[in-house]
């Protein structure tokens, strides 16, 4: 259990700082230098003669587990927005092939000596060849401390639920791999190899299912999709812990709770990696690779001290099925807020600050409110911010409902978001309160009828003598762009 749990927790621990390096050195530095630590940790492990040499190498070669957030970021920064969460769930198949390689290795190098020899020479080439083909179109600024930039990265995720619903389908695909072999030869007699075996086509099917969690993200809002996906493995858990039956059945019951594990981890990756700018793309997707991490490693940890606690397998796949439940309700009752994905802040270059009005259809934020809200912030972190917004909702615009008022409060934690009901006939009323609002730095959201929105829109701009307005856009392939229809200058 060390050995499987130590390269884990220092994977957990090193996947933050190197995603903060990554940001400031770029991937042709950050990648050669993962690879030749992982290598020489490899070949370690592979030559190791006792436990304490080979605790001490397998500890060393979690440090591998960092060269998924220099990929992941180096995906984020190469493909748009439309593309980008299916880019991700592809590289995350990198976890599948090392599955379907790992299995026939057992039967012709057991010691693993010959194995690690060759991933340590492969690694010391892949490190030569990142260094000579990688190429960073843009480094984010070494300015300031990298030990800054994780505690901030921390406090983030600390802020919301994202980390720890990615942590809980992560930590259970990982569970399973930990639990499913030993639960097949104790409950149903099954020979190790054959359990190993039927595990390892467990999990290379959970890892593809990654991939289909970032194919819909690109497409579909993701509330939803999590929500099921939750709810189905609690119920097929509880399935699980009731009886056991012929082992290829419950085997096929657990494929199935890892299937829908893989998908929600590879829809709230690709919800990560959205939400991440290109100069913060590392450090994102470390903090949250590093609650993965951790997920992977103390929730096998919890389940096999609930297995021997009660001496029950039923015991541990019902605390499963409570976690997965509880995370399902979560989700159904915050959807909103987990659909706006990351709220990473963006800190905007000195500029002389304006007075922008911005326009929004209801229609951009249908499936774009992260990228769309994102934008918004963006705006409001450098200028005066009034966001005209057409909707044909009929409720009241509260924080609850209302996707952008709870987006901005989110990424903008020192301002006052607010937002006000108007249409033609109230707005020379209402003009006066908005004003109010831009003189205490309040960013406003005006909540109009979509009849209404060119109107009040124009009616505000005049009030307000702004600067410029821009309308705001959302389509599937490029996300949300800025469109300047008018300006002072």
């Amino acid at each position: 259990m060390l050995l499987m749990s130590l390269p884990l927790l220092v994977a957990a621990l090193a996947r933050l700082p190197v995603g903060v390096l990554t940001d400031r050195y770029g991937v042709r530095v950050m990648f050669p230098a993962v690879s030749l630590v992982a290598a020489a940790a490899v070949l370690g492990l592979g030559g190791a003669g006792s436990l304490p040499a080979a605790v001490v190498a397998g500890g060393a070669a979690g440090l591998s587990g960092a060269a998924f957030v220099v990929g992941a970021s180096l995906v984020a920064r190469a493909f748009p927005y439309g593309r980008r969460g299916l880019a991700l769930g592809v590289f995350s198949l990198g976890t599948v092939v090392a599955v379907a390689i790992s299995v026939p290795s057992w039967r012709f190098d057991a010691g693993g000596r010959w194995a690690a020899l060759v991933l340590g020479v492969l690694l010391v080439g892949f490190a030569g060849l990142a260094a000579l083909v990688f190429r960073d179109a843009g480094v984010g600024s070494r300015a300031g401390s990298p030990v800054r930039r994780c505690v901030e990265m921390v406090r983030l995720a600390s802020r919301t639920s994202l980390p720890l619903l990615y942590a809980l389908a992560l930590g259970s695909v990982v569970a399973i791999a930990v639990y499913l072999p030993v639960y097949l030869v104790t409950a149903f007699g099954l020979d190790w190899r054959r359990a190993l075996t039927v595990t390892g086509a467990v999990i290379t099917v959970a890892g593809a299912a990654r991939l289909a969690g970032g194919w819909w993200t690109d497409r579909l809002p993701t509330a939803r999709l999590l929500t099921a996906c939750y709810g189905v493995a609690a119920g097929l858990c509880l399935v699980v812990a009731l009886e056991p039956w012929r082992w290829w059945l419950t085997a096929a019951v657990i494929a199935v709770v890892a299937v829908c594990d893989g998908v929600a981890s590879g829809a709230l990756l690709a919800l990560i990696g959205k939400a991440a700018r290109p100069d913060s793309a590392g450090a994102v997707l470390g903090v949250t690779g590093a609650a993965a991490a951790l997920g992977g490693l103390l929730l096998p940890l919890l389940l096999a001290g609930v297995d021997r606690l009660s001496r029950s397998y039923a015991t541990a796949w019902t605390v499963l099925a409570a976690m997965l439940l509880a995370a399902a309700v979560y989700v159904k009752r915050h959807g909103l807020r987990v659909g706006l994905g990351l709220a990473v802040r963006f800190e905007p270059e000195h500029s002389p600050t304006a007075m922008t009005v911005a326009v929004v259809g209801e229609s951009d934020t249908r499936l774009g409110a992260p990228a769309v809200v994102a934008r918004l912030a963006e705006l409001a972190a450098s200028d005066e911010l009034v966001v005209v917004y057409g909707s044909d909702a009929s409720v009241p615009p509260r924080t609850n409902t209302n996707v952008l008022v709870t987006g901005l409060r989110d990424r903008l934690p020192r301002h006052s978001v607010v937002a006000v009901r108007m249409n033609s006939d109230s707005r020379g009323r209402l003009a006066v309160l908005l004003g109010e609002f831009v003189e205490t730095g309040t960013v406003t959201i005006a909540v109009t009828p979509t009849a209404d929105l060119r109107d009040v829109a124009a009616a505000m701009s005049s009030y307000l003598h702004a600067d410029r307005v821009l309308t705001v856009s959302f389509t599937p392939a490029a996300g949300a762009d800025l469109h300047e229809v008018w300006s002072r200058g």
